[in-house]
């Protein structure tokens, strides 16, 4: 799970960054950076709640 939403931010950190290069000509890593950490918690929120919760495991 974590690989993936890392795979996933770190491709968004490269496109905004190449976005910011070739549009402006200076990279603003912050909000690259910030960007890509808001998709990899967003990611990592929507796979945890697809996972079902066993309730078994809570009735002995």
């Amino acid at each position: 799970m974590l690989k993936k939403n890392s795979k996933i931010a770190l491709a968004i950190f490269v496109v905004i960054s190449f976005k910011d290069y070739l549009s402006q000509g200076e990279i603003l890593w912050g909000d690259s950076l910030l960007y890509a950490a808001i998709i990899f918690v967003v990611y990592l929120i929507m796979d945890w709640t697809k996972e079902p919760y066993d309730w078994s495991k809570h009735k002995r």
